[in-house]
C-alpha cells in the first residue's frame, strides 16, 4: 500500500522559478533551513521546492533530507496559503539527521 505522495505537479523544477522566489519572497532563517515563500495572485496554486547546500558532498545525505523534508511539507502543506510558493533551503552541513528536530524547525519558521 502506497501512502499519500507529493505529486510532482506541485514541484517547483525551473531555476527561473527558484530565482523568483529567492529574489521576491519572504525569507525566515532557522539554524539549518532557511524558508523563502512567495504569495501569487496569479491563481498557481501551491508549489514547494527543496534546495540543499552545497556543502553536503555526498548524494545519500542530500537524498536522505530531500525525503524529509519533503514529507514534512507533505504532512503540512495544508497551513500554508492556497496560492503561494514555498522554497526550503537546507543547510545541515554535519551531525545525525533528525526528522523531528527538523520538522520543528520548519513548523517554527512558517508561523
Amino acid at each position: 500500500m502506497r501512502k499519500e505522495a507529493f505529486p510532482r505537479s506541485i514541484r517547483i523544477k525551473k531555476e527561473s522559478e527558484f530565482r523568483l522566489i529567492f529574489q521576491h519572497g519572504i525569507k525566515s532563517k532557522g539554524e539549518n533551513l532557511i524558508v523563502f515563500r512567495l504569495k501569487r495572485a496569479d491563481e498557481q496554486g501551491q508549489k514547494f521546492g527543496i534546495k540543499i547546500a552545497r556543502g553536503i558532498k555526498r548524494a545519500v545525505k542530500r537524498n536522505k533530507i530531500k525525503r524529509l523534508i519533503r514529507e514534512i511539507l507533505r504532512k503540512n502543506k495544508d497551513k500554508f496559503d492556497k496560492n503561494e510558493s514555498v522554497v526550503v533551503w537546507c543547510k545541515i552541513t554535519g551531525g545525525e539527521l533528525d526528522l523531528h528536530r527538523l520538522e520543528e524547525e520548519l513548523m517554527n519558521l512558517i508561523r
